[in-house]
């Protein structure tokens, strides 16, 4: 007993079956959808389509009215490659301007006949470009700061899409017809908005705009302020610091009270940034031992990493000798201490902290926290003259 569904898949099959026996006796009739649609060519043709060649197109014998089925009465060499998903371009009359553009949803070979083929087929679209994301760094600037804007945008097709950008003040630097600019901040405070238009070559447009934000740095901070953040941050002149958001650690050492060192950090930062213990040993930030580290008398050890002001990647490495370090003891001030560094307090300058300095350490000090505090209220890059 066939089931609803295949009763009609069947009587589909046998309705076309019966037209192109019909198309076969009569000779010189002649069934083409080009006679019933007029689409004008594409001005852009996306470079994987399958142009028909003039056999492939002289084996079409029937059109749905609807344009969803296509019917070949022989299998060409070239129909025989036919994939599903494939674009396929045909031109069926001799008019230049009479074209059809389809994408192949499915393939039957043979149900009409040893030769034949029946195709599924939609009608192809151009859509607009497709814009994923407007990149601003920095998005937060001080008067008269640059910031380095990218458009990520992609097309249906893969071509090369022209931009256009827009600034309702401030100055763009370079071409404004390319995915990258420059932006100067105006001189007054306030919120900015920056376009970019982007085009293909169809014309089809799409825009997207982001806010950048302008401050004055003086009503951010006071000179002690500066002058710690100069003194003990990573960038001298220029703040260095992560980015807002949640920042993953990975502590391969399995300390078992870094839940509290992090919650002591977290808790000075006081929401901008937040670290947390995580499972993945590609996290950011990575705690290890190193048995390096028992030749050069330490007990441990921090590298930091940063791109554009932003830190993006931080290693902070434990002796694993615990007598010299005396471990448990001392543990807790270490991992506190060093963690610093990571949060954006460079404490070292280059030189060798003793451990006298650090073993005592189970709280942040005020200085720390002041500094901290401060960092965390300024964006990546601005300057702290």
């Amino acid at each position: 007993m066939l089931r609803k569904r295949d009763y009609h898949a069947h009587l589909f099959i046998i309705l076309l079956f019966i037209i192109l026996l019909s198309l076969m006796f009569f000779k010189n009739t002649e069934i083409s959808a080009s006679t019933k649609h007029n689409l004008k060519t594409p001005q852009y043709i996306p470079e994987e389509t399958i142009i028909l060649d003039k056999l492939s197109i002289r084996a079409l014998v029937y059109t749905s009215s609807d344009q969803s089925v296509l019917v070949f009465n022989t299998l060409t060499p070239q129909l025989a490659r036919l994939q599903s998903g494939d674009l396929i371009f045909i031109d069926t009359t001799k008019e230049k301007d009479c074209h059809q553009l389809f994408q192949i949803r499915h393939i039957i070979k043979g149900k009409l006949g040893k030769q034949t083929i029946m195709i599924a087929v939609i009608p192809w679209q151009n859509h607009p470009p497709v814009i994923s994301a407007i990149i601003a760094q920095p998005a937060n600037l001080l008067v008269g700061q640059q910031s380095h804007i990218s458009c990520h945008a992609t097309s249906q097709t893969g071509e090369i899409l022209r931009y256009q950008w827009t600034a309702s003040a401030g100055t763009i630097l370079g071409k404004v017809d390319g995915p990258f600019i420059t932006w100067i901040a105006p001189e007054q405070m306030g919120h900015y908005p920056i376009s970019c238009e982007v085009q293909d070559r169809n014309g089809q447009r799409t825009l997207q705009t982001i806010q950048l934000k302008v401050s004055d740095q003086s009503v951010l901070l006071d000179e002690n302020e500066k002058a710690l953040l100069k003194r003990f941050g990573w960038g001298g002149n220029r703040v260095i610091r992560w980015p807002d958001g949640i920042i993953p650690v990975y502590d391969a050492t399995h300390f078992a009270e870094m839940p509290e060192v992090l919650a002591q950090w977290n808790q000075v930062i006081d929401g901008k940034v937040t670290f947390y213990l995580s499972n993945n040993p590609q996290s950011p930030i990575q705690i290890t031992y190193d048995a390096a580290l028992q030749k050069k008398t330490l007990c441990g050890h921090i590298d930091v990493h940063w791109k554009d002001y932003n830190l993006y990647a931080a290693e902070m490495t434990i002796n694993p000798d615990h007598a010299f370090c005396d471990f448990p003891q001392n543990q807790f001030s270490l991992y506190l201490h060093l963690f610093s560094g990571v949060a954006g307090f460079n404490a070292w300058k280059g030189e060798v902290i003793e451990k006298e300095d650090w073993q005592n350490f189970t709280l942040i000090s005020d200085l720390m926290q002041k500094m901290v505090k401060a960092l965390y209220r300024c964006q990546s890059g601005d300057r702290l003259e």
